[in-house]
């Protein structure tokens, strides 16, 4: 299963539409996981790609209080959050907390507008950074590819 992994497009689709069909290019993608801001770029990319979406709010949406998507794969359960009520910019603490309470193998995030891929105590952590505002020298956006399959999840990071 191939899973297109993007975040803070804020309003601007054109990067996130570029990176997916790069994406696809590595074969077809399954579904769609947007971590917010803007939430209805995720609905938007649902529509142009007839795709199923898991979509957040992030804070530039409004989205205050606890707010998730849990997806399921066969490499377990994935959580999308956005990010910015779990303070990921400070600690991924507590994103792996409510992982773990949602029985989830892997987080995906944004928010901070910086690419990470990272495991912490057997969950795996992805933020795609951003589209449209990357706060990484160089780049000038990026998304996630993520696959799973019984073996587990694999991520990787593509810039534009």
């Amino acid at each position: 299963m191939r899973i297109f992994v993007v975040s803070d497009t804020h309003g601007d689709l054109k990067n996130a539409i570029e990176l997916y069909d790069r994406a696809l290019k590595g074969g077809p993608v399954d579904f769609i996981i947007h971590c917010g801001d803007f939430y209805s770029d995720g609905v938007r990319l649902s529509e142009i790609y007839g795709q199923r979406v898991f979509a957040v709010h992030g804070n530039c949406d409004g989205g205050w209080g606890e707010e998730f998507k849990v997806a399921q794969t066969p490499a377990g359960n994935i959580l999308v959050i956005h990010g910015h009520n779990e303070d990921v910019g400070f600690s991924l603490e507590s994103a792996e907390y409510l992982a773990r309470r949602e029985k989830c193998a892997a987080v995906c995030f944004g928010h901070t507008h910086r690419a990470v891929i990272e495991e912490r105590n057997g969950i795996l952590f992805v933020n795609p950074g951003s589209t449209r505002r990357p706060r990484e020298m160089n780049s000038k956006g990026s998304a996630a590819v993520m696959t799973a399959d019984r073996d587990g999840f694999a991520a990787s990071i593509s810039y534009l």
